[in-house]
């Protein structure tokens, strides 16, 4: 039986427990005890949280929250948290880091989490090579699993003003996104602007260049320190108009707009895969957003996101950057790794001394292949909305650059 292994393990990796530690067993189940002190003890115990089996460790009678692990966790990780909670009570101190975050080594977040928490800060949930938590009803918690974007690893704090997301991600390092309740909504931190006074061409900044200690120091000056504004959020009509009125009033405005606006060669192409796509569909182009609209929109997020330094251009070139080339592309088919590898080519040679990197944005998609390339070759590739020019990730490098796509949910277990 597995936990008379863990009790072994418990054994020989601290022999100064080894007189506490205990089988015990309760409605069927077996778990390992570690006594303490006037009857209390901490039990490691497997459970199932909601619809998902894991490991938890917890004291019952001292009333503190359990400490949940993934099954797959290795019983060295089991059995040193079991120690480290039940040394904590037993010498009167608190839970050392990393184990008070939950996790089983140090790492950037968890000293970041102990930098936060010295000044104060509430951080709420530190997710690195463990990202379960338990909320809701203590009798029956549920369990809830970190995701983040493909980060590494993900601190969540809240402060007096805003409620914080710093992940360490593969490929742009550190993000700090930032919930606000002033817009009530995210915004992203420049970092290379609040930390060196200069901002850069791509989101983020490698870890390897900025210290923990500068992002802790950073962000317990608070929001007057950060320098931030409301993101791009999607249009939303002012007053709803009945059902039946919509399409010949769309069809009427969307005429006009076109015969009075010429429309470039970059949107042409947008035009006739979104009227293929509205036949088929059996639904009218009417209210899909202009060429300008379009150009203004993605021009916004790209800027949200940390690429410094885009910025209008001309009609026919609608944005413009010094490190990278923007191409738009709507074909009807999904873009094949041939034609990534191409429109990365003609990227390259448009930078005048250095080669530039490739953002596309794409009205269909990219196959697999195409889309392994594009991180190969560092390039960001979106998916545009039709309906509101939004923009979405086509490859792992452009998931990792998006803002969190929802607002901040706070899971935590309700008092007994």
């Amino acid at each position: 039986m597995h936990v008379r292994t863990l009790e072994q393990t418990l054994r020989e990796r601290h022999p100064e427990l080894a007189d506490r530690v205990h089988l015990g067993d309760a409605e069927g189940r077996t778990f390992l005890k570690v006594d303490l002190t006037g009857g209390r003890s901490v039990v490691l115990l497997r459970a199932r949280l909601g619809h998902a089996d894991v490991w938890v460790i917890e004291d019952l009678d001292l009333d503190s929250a359990p400490s949940v692990w993934p099954v797959t966790t290795p019983d060295d990780v089991l059995v040193d948290a079991a120690h480290a909670a039940a040394s904590a009570h037993l010498s009167g101190l608190p839970l050392p880091s990393p184990w008070r975050w939950h996790e089983s080594e140090p790492s950037e977040v968890t000293e970041l989490a102990d930098l936060l928490d010295a000044q104060g800060v509430r951080v709420l949930r530190v997710a690195a090579s463990n990202r379960c938590f338990p909320y809701g009803p203590r009798h029956a918690p549920k369990l809830d699993v970190v995701g983040g974007g493909r980060a590494r690893a993900i601190l969540e704090a809240e402060l007096p003003e805003a409620f914080v997301r710093v992940s360490l991600k593969p490929t742009l390092g550190w993000t700090v996104d930032v919930h606000s309740p002033a817009w009530d909504g995210w915004s992203r931190i420049d970092l290379g602007w609040c930390l060196r006074g200069r901002s850069f061409p791509v989101p983020g900044m490698p870890s390897a260049k900025a210290s923990v200690r500068e992002i802790s120091e950073l962000l317990c000056r608070g929001p007057q320190a950060w320098d931030i504004e409301p993101a791009w959020k999607p249009p939303r009509p002012d007053t709803l108009l009945p059902p039946e009125s919509v399409p010949a009033l769309q069809e009427a405005l969307f005429t006009v707009a076109r015969e009075q606006e010429a429309e470039p060669d970059w949107f042409t192409g947008f035009l006739r895969l979104w009227d293929a796509d509205a036949v088929s569909a059996h639904h009218g182009t009417a209210g899909l957003p202009s060429a300008s609209e379009v150009a203004e929109a993605v021009l916004e997020q790209l800027t949200d996101l940390g690429f410094a330094d885009v910025r209008e251009g001309s009609a026919g070139n609608p944005i413009e950057s010094d490190s990278f080339h923007i191409a738009w592309h709507s074909g009807r088919k999904s873009l094949s790794i041939s034609e990534v590898q191409k429109l990365n080519g003609l990227a390259a040679a448009a930078g005048e001394d250095v080669p530039k990197r490739l953002i596309l944005i794409t009205g269909t998609g990219l196959t697999r292949p195409a889309a392994e390339f594009a991180d190969e070759a560092k390039a960001f590739v979106f998916y545009l909305d039709r309906t509101t020019g939004g923009l979405f990730s086509s490859n792992s490098r452009a998931y990792e650059a998006l803002l969190p796509g929802r607002d901040p949910v706070r899971r935590e277990l309700e008092p007994w």
